[in-house]
């Protein structure tokens, strides 16, 4: 029953996570190209420079050749395993002169979170931290002559502001692709939990008597259920759609409403047919209509003109409005203004 619905997810986290892999990749090589040229112009040391160069091009040319065929928790375990050890040469012939280094360790527990079992986030954590704790050791135990001179030590704060920013930029995209897989998981579990109350009320239908009139109260349950999980997304439609007067946005649409509620488009439609609304179109038409409404009661038509209210109820054109005006109410917006007219005179 689950199997369709367990296959496009893990489908789409696969597809998320690759993008994410992507996106940290094409930073990275960015961000030791432009490190290498800082070294060599600016630190002025050519042997680091090639080293951090050599990297760059390792980095770049091994995921080119693997492409998207490659396993994403093999190419995860790689890089937590070897980008560390990278950043230790880096950090080691550094950290005399600057701790700043040390953030290129940053995104390792990170990533571990995002890609891997808990457990795994513990040994990353460990494996960081150690490697912390012995290149701080061995710098004070031992002195590492470098060529480093001392304009270019001072000139080498460059360098930790591109470490800095990268994987500030590296951080921000894993925890951005981290809440998109949650949001996958649980729109996952919801449509699994819709599958399995529309199942069990199949399942116990097929076993009713075609004179029995019973319900029996394991359906009623699921049905309530249902019932409750479809008005808390109304109710958080309404919280943005009405509320925050999202209705006014003449370009909103269904995929901006779902973007927002990290919920599935399906979902967002089925919640509003069940409150009663044909469709999300009808069901933003007729918040505008209502508005119109309340601007025309609050407003004076010889100082308002009508076009004013309904761009500013979110039609884009009069036709477009008259239309769906009549749709709603039945009548023209002409006529509805003149009904108005008529009550006030009657009083």
């Amino acid at each position: 029953m689950y199997s369709e619905i367990d296959n496009i997810t893990v489908n789409t986290i696969d597809v998320l996570k690759r993008r994410c892999i992507s996106l940290i990749v094409y930073v990275l090589c960015a961000a030791l190209f432009l490190y290498s040229i800082i070294i060599y112009f600016i630190v002025k040391d050519k042997w680091l420079a090639l080293s951090t160069f050599i990297y760059f091009l390792v980095l770049l040319y091994t995921y080119i050749l693997i492409g998207k065929t490659y396993n994403i928790r093999v190419l995860v375990h790689g890089y937590l395993v070897f980008d560390p050890l990278f950043a230790a040469f880096i950090m080691l012939y550094f950290w005399k002169y600057s701790v700043g280094t040390g953030l290129w360790i940053l995104p390792i527990p990170i990533g571990a979170y995002v890609f891997l079992e808990r457990k795994y986030v513990y040994i990353y954590s460990s494996y960081a931290l150690l490697i912390i704790v012995f290149i701080a050791t061995i710098s004070k135990l031992f002195a590492f002559s470098t060529p480093l001179k001392y304009h270019s030590i001072k000139n080498a704060d460059f360098s930790d502001v591109l470490v800095g920013v990268a994987n500030i930029i590296i951080v921000v995209v894993l925890l951005y692709y981290s809440d998109k897989i949650k949001s996958t998981k649980i729109t996952a579990d919801f449509e699994q939990t819709i599958k399995a109350a529309n199942f069990n009320d199949l399942e116990k239908e097929s076993y009713k008597r075609d004179d029995t009139c019973i319900v029996e109260k394991d359906d009623l349950a699921d049905s309530e259920s249902v019932t409750v999980k479809y008005d808390q997304i109304f109710q958080s439609i309404q919280n943005i759609v009405e509320n925050q007067l999202s209705f006014k946005n003449a370009d909103f649409t269904i995929s901006e409403l779902s973007h927002l509620l990290k919920i599935n488009n399906l979902y967002i439609g089925k919640a509003i047919k069940f409150n009663g609304y044909s469709s999300f179109s009808f069901y933003i038409n007729f918040c505008r209509i209502q508005h119109v409404k309340k601007l025309i009661d609050e407003n004076d038509l010889g100082k308002v003109t009508l076009m004013y209210i309904f761009t500013a109820s979110g039609f884009k054109s009069q036709s477009t409005f008259n239309r769906v005006f009549k749709q709603i109410e039945g009548i023209t917006p002409t006529e509805y203004i003149s009904s108005l007219k008529k009550d006030v005179d009657q009083i």
